[in-house]
């Protein structure tokens, strides 16, 4: 009878938990469109043409809505409450620029309605209905945000995005250093100074995209190699045992991505990988032996020398020939942020930067640098949109690293964290001085990989296990060497020093 009692006891529990599991078909369809969206939008030449942009938005939206919102927490809610208002302050800025007259027009539209002898309505953008149609890229980023906040929790999801960014980053490289080696034009969609440029047509984007893929591989392996340290296990450990054969697959795809980094030339993309790699394992290095920390040091010394040696040839070439010249970017900014001062309420147009920037160009850039692209996000937001457009859209992103950095520190050990705060800083640093962030097809995988690093920082902190240290050189016979430290209230640790 006690037998039979205990097991109509034990089956609700295990049921909860079966249940838990079970999916909903339209969740799954939602799940597989967005992780189809962020395997394939590298690969029509980044995604930048209208066309894809549209189909893109269709399969956020269709995730968006067929996603289950069940374990949204609060603050994730509140997160995307401060996203619809980045939105509406997008929409605001592209109706101004769009209705006519405008608050703010532009003399362009008057003095060109006087040479051609037509009324012309004044407007607030250089360029006509180009503010409604820029709006799609707001719009598809919000969308794949939201539904990468929302995916973020599930711990088996987060690692198929992830696992999906790094297989297609190791495949389309694969493909671009194939027709890299032999010079194929049908592999090689534009060939920009010799350099790997996967599907994307710039080698600066194609650069980040496969150092996120880099970062991603070492935030997946950097918490089981940090805790193998820590039980002064060999790094070997990590290739054995459970879960041995994903490690080994990781790396193995992380050292081969990282190989064909210094091949697309890109200065930028190489150092800030290095540099957000090196910061990560720095910071989570707590080994308290220093001839610990000199042996991983020296290990990463020879992993890079032997890559540099490997494929940086024609990396050091270009840049014994360029230097750290800057192609007249400064010179850029300067030029784009004294235009914007006439106008800093509504700047001169979404989207329009190629139309406008060339009335404000000076002969101080030469004619070789080419500025159809501001090569800066920022500045080139402030310039189209507006200071106020500019000022709502980075206090969002400051209060998301805020929430990155506040679930690095409540969940350590997580990975998908990690990789969002990596992939994040590197992705936002290089955009500063160059334009990843306004190529759709790294700004899906951008936003998929921070977006679930978001959701997941919502999650309950991690229990931290107290280390208790035993006091050295005390009297055998003491009393003190005997007692158990009980807690931070008591024992010698929590006494000042007197």
């Amino acid at each position: 009878m006690e037998v039979t009692a205990e097991k109509p006891a034990e089956a609700p529990a295990d049921t909860r938990v079966r249940r838990r599991r079970v999916r909903s078909l339209p969740d799954r369809i939602g799940f597989w469109f967005f992780l189809a969206m962020v395997i394939l939008a590298p690969v029509p030449d980044g995604s930048v043409a209208l066309l894809w942009i549209q189909v893109w938005t269709g399969f956020a939206t269709v995730a968006v809505l067929l996603i289950s919102y069940r374990d949204v927490s609060r603050g994730a809610a509140l997160l995307l409450g401060g996203l619809l208002v980045v939105l509406a302050a997008y929409g605001l800025v592209a109706y101004l620029q769009s209705i006519s007259p405008g608050p703010a027009p532009l003399a362009m539209w008057s003095e060109a309605g006087k040479i051609l002898g037509i009324e012309i309505a004044p407007l607030s953008g250089s360029v006509r209905h180009s503010p409604l149609l820029f709006l799609g890229r707001p719009l598809l980023a919000a969308l794949v945000l939201t539904a990468a906040i929302v995916i973020g929790p599930d711990r088996q999801r987060a690692g198929q995005v992830l696992r999906a960014i790094v297989g297609a980053a190791c495949l389309y490289g694969f493909i671009g250093f194939v027709g890299f080696v032999s010079d194929s034009d049908s592999l090689r969609p534009y060939d920009q100074e010799g350099a790997l440029t996967t599907f994307f047509l710039n080698k600066n984007t194609s650069a980040i995209y496969l150092g996120s893929a880099v970062l991603i591989v070492l935030a997946m392996l950097l918490p089981s190699a940090l805790a193998a340290a820590r039980e002064n296990k060999p790094l070997s450990s990590l290739f054995r045992g459970e879960g041995s054969r994903r490690r080994v697959i990781a790396a193995a795809a992380g050292l081969f991505v990282l190989v064909l980094l210094p091949l697309t030339l890109s200065r930028a993309g190489l150092i800030l990988t290095v540099l957000v790699g090196l910061g990560a394992v720095v910071s989570k290095l707590r080994l308290r032996k220093r001839a610990s920390i000199w042996k991983v040091a020296f290990a990463i010394f020879v992993l890079f020398s032997l890559i540099y040696g490997l494929s940086g040839g024609a990396w050091r070439e270009r840049q014994i020939r360029i230097g750290f010249d800057t192609l007249g970017r400064l010179d850029a900014y300067g030029m784009m942020l004294g235009a914007v001062a006439e106008r800093p309420l509504i700047g001169y147009g979404l989207g329009s930067f190629a139309e406008s920037f060339p009335k404000f160009r000076t002969e101080d850039l030469g004619t070789s640098a080419v500025f159809d692209i501001g090569h800066s996000t920022p500045v080139e937001l402030i310039f189209e949109g507006g200071y106020p457009l500019a000022f709502v859209v980075f206090a969002y992103v400051l209060a998301c690293g805020a929430l990155l950095v506040r679930g690095a520190l409540r969940r350590p050990n997580d990975p998908f964290i990690l990789a969002g705060l990596l992939v994040g800083i590197a992705g936002l640093v290089h955009t500063s001085f160059d334009f990843p962030l306004q190529i759709p097809g790294f700004l899906i995988i951008y936003l998929a990989v921070v977006g679930m690093a978001l959701g997941r920082s919502f999650l309950p902190a991690e229990e931290r296990k107290v280390v208790r240290k035993r006091m050295s050189r005390r009297p055998v016979g003491s009393a003190t060497a005997e007692a158990p430290v009980a807690g931070p209230a008591s024992g010698p640790e929590a006494s000042p020093a007197k």
